[in-house]
């Protein structure tokens, strides 16, 4: 397959040896890739255990210059959630890393001692990181850059050294792998960075087809990306505010009281600075905020994005902008996922709000709209110091060691906190957190979109009631599309539902000329469905049942509060109903496993 070298890397830190391996030519890559090395693990195996794979995988987009090419991907078993473990980055690491003339690591083991490596065209050396341990993620890039010159970096923060069980990895300050505890799993194996540095070029199969449709995309981005180029993410916030599907006060409410105070206006009035990007993006949705006075003066951070506008603003109570900006540097230095902090947090706001927590167990009193208590918090959980150290294990284990009344207030699936969209009112959401292969997570299949702006992902004349149980068709079909993304490595952002400017036709497009293999529109979506299929096998090995492809009771029984959607909740039967047909559109039996 063209666009791949068709190798990888593989790296033992406890033997300290590293060999090549041929790929098989049906690998695509990413996700596909990461699901058939995971699967034949042992269910039973610790996620910290020096046998859980770290894989770095890029796709065969990777280093094409294809807009919105920029994305790898990382796998694991997480020990957040204990299932397919799976977090995606963008930036200029995987270009980078396509340059060695691999299309991914695998590392397995655990070094004696700290060490990072650096991956070449000439392999992989194994080096000594003894002195770059405790610093945070952002001292640990500069180090290494001053150390090895012109290179690509990924590194951890004393998170990730701690085994937060949500650390994440940072690139270039950045840009994360987010989700499920990727920088937990490298901080186990005492592998605090991995650098990169290649010059070799891939070969495309079709140039000239593959620079036609280029030129087609961008231009058709320009519209479709004329808000997220000069707002970024935070442009969504009005959006869902305004459909009362915001995610606040812990889940209890909608809508925020104050828009204006997060809103992506006054962010960019008073804090961005530039415009940020990765490899091959003309749109450039990345945002640097810079505060210049009061009590966080000289806080620099690129951010923040939608998702930590909801987890360390509304969700907190938190309606101070410069609050957020902080806690999302202290979370990026630190390097942890400001999804899953940011929810944690609020849930012990939640419960010291109904008396379940008392000051004496956290240490100090903290409650909704506190963000100094947010920020102590960041640094405890980050250092697992006090009270931290229980929440550093993620929402939902501390929520078992915090008793009953905890139990039942935690929001999260299968271990995963959900994104910013309340289920109650996007009623596609409620369906696409239930089944996501790596828990409640929006991007995977961004059912999102449609549920917001009321058109069908791929047949815009088609409306979508965001009210509606009868999604199950659009969940799947966009669960396929993205797993394929996921696997060729593209930007979400390139490949919206309803506008793309990147949807099947054009992924099919961009896939031939790459690759050089011609493919119907029916064995391409299969592709993805094969790909989803997988990794629920891996998943299903894990435990994971249709008792587990559910939703927190609050939301089945606790109406929305304040904002559009007030008074809304998910009901049981039809939700069932609506599980049911999803299974059934997969193949799956009643219980949610694969028959092929």
């Amino acid at each position: 397959m063209r666009g791949n070298w068709g190798r990888i890397l593989r790296v033992d830190l406890s033997r300290r040896e590293s060999s090549e391996e041929e790929l098989p030519s049906e690998v695509i890559g990413g996700k596909d890739l990461a699901s058939r090395f995971l699967l034949p693990l042992s269910p039973d195996l610790d996620p910290f255990s020096p046998e859980n794979p770290f894989i770095i995988a890029t796709g065969p987009f990777s280093g094409t210059g294809f807009p919105g090419s920029s994305r790898f991907g990382a796998f694991f078993k997480s020990p957040l959630t204990g299932i397919f473990g799976e977090s995606y980055c963008g930036g200029f690491f995987a270009p980078e890393l396509k340059k060695t003339g691999y299309d991914g690591i695998i590392i397995t083991g655990k070094a004696k001692k700290p060490v990072y490596l650096w991956v070449h065209e000439g392999g992989v050396e194994i080096r000594d990181a003894s002195h770059l341990w405790g610093m945070d993620a952002w001292e640990t890039e500069d180090a290494l850059k001053k150390e090895l010159g012109k290179c690509e970096v990924l590194t951890i923060g004393i998170a990730g050294e701690n085994l937060v069980r949500f650390a994440n990895v940072a690139h270039r300050k950045g840009r994360q792998l987010g989700r499920t505890g990727a920088g937990a799993v490298m901080g186990s194996k005492n592998l605090k960075a991995i650098a990169v540095r290649g010059e070799k070029e891939i070969e495309i199969a079709d140039e000239e087809r593959l620079e036609r449709l280029k030129e087609e995309v961008v231009e058709r981005s320009k519209e479709v990306h004329r808000a997220m180029s000069e707002f970024g993410t935070p442009n969504i916030l009005a959006v869902s505010h305004n459909a009362g599907a915001l995610p606040t006060n812990y889940w209890k409410d909608g809508a925020l009281e104050n828009l204006e105070a997060l809103s992506a206006e006054t962010l960019k009035k008073k804090y961005f600075k530039r415009r940020t990007t990765c490899y091959a993006c003309p749109t450039a949705c990345g945002k640097y905020s810079v505060i210049d006075s009061g009590r966080f003066a000289g806080t620099e951070v690129e951010g923040p994005e939608y998702e930590t506008l909801y987890a360390l603003g509304s969700l907190c109570g938190v309606e101070d902008a410069e609050a957020v900006i902080k806690g999302n540097e202290l979370c990026d230095r630190f390097g942890i996922d400001t999804m899953t902090a940011g929810n944690t947090i609020a849930m012990v706001m939640y419960l010291m709000e109904r008396g379940v927590l008392k000051e004496d167990d956290v240490g100090f009193r903290v409650t909704f709209g506190d963000s100094e208590g947010m920020l102590r918090l960041i640094e405890m959980i980050s250092k697992r110091e006090g009270f931290g150290d229980i929440l550093a294990e993620g929402s939902y284990r501390a929520s078992i060691k915090l008793g009953e009344d905890a139990r039942r207030a935690v929001i999260h699936v299968k271990g995963l906190e959900p994104a910013a969209y309340d289920p109650r009112a996007l009623k596609g959401m409620a369906l696409a957190y239930a089944v996501s292969s790596r828990g409640a997570c929006h991007l995977r299949h961004m059912v999102y979109r449609p549920n917001l702006t009321g058109k069908h992902p791929f047949d815009p004349q088609k409306s979508v009631d965001r009210l509606s149980y009868d999604q199950a068709e659009i969940v799947k079909e966009l669960e396929d599309f993205y797993a394929l993304t996921s696997s060729l490595l593209m930007c979400n952002f390139w490949c919206l539902p309803t506008v793309g400017p990147v949807l099947w036709n054009e992924l099919k497009e961009a896939y031939e000329s790459i690759t050089g293999i011609e493919i119907d529109m029916a064995g391409f979506k299969e592709l993805g469905a094969r790909i989803n299929d997988r990794v629920r096998e891996f998943n299903v090995k894990c435990g994971v049942s249709r008792e587990s492809d559910t939703l927190p009771e609050r939301f089945f029984r606790e109406p929305l509060g304040r904002g559009a959607s007030s008074g809304e909740i998910v009901e049981r039967e039809k939700f069932e109903k609506m599980l049911s047909e999803y299974y059934s559109l997969r193949g799956w039996d009643e219980k949610g496993i694969p028959k092929r």
